[in-house]
């Protein structure tokens, strides 16, 4: 086993950043997806809302 930080140590120490083309999905017929803004707007609104951040 190794330590507990080998995990966020292999994400957070990427040298690269990572680009995602979901042009081919909607080829495939894929064409809904998430607003990544809206969820993190929402997720922040109820933590706020639950007095869990400022």
């Amino acid at each position: 086993m190794g330590r507990d930080d080998d995990v966020g140590d292999s994400v957070f120490s990427w040298d690269y950043d990572m680009f995602v083309d979901g042009s081919e999905a909607r080829r495939f017929g894929v064409h809904e997806y998430v607003d990544a803004e809206a969820v993190f707007t929402g997720v922040f609104g109820d933590l706020r809302r639950r007095r869990i951040i400022p």
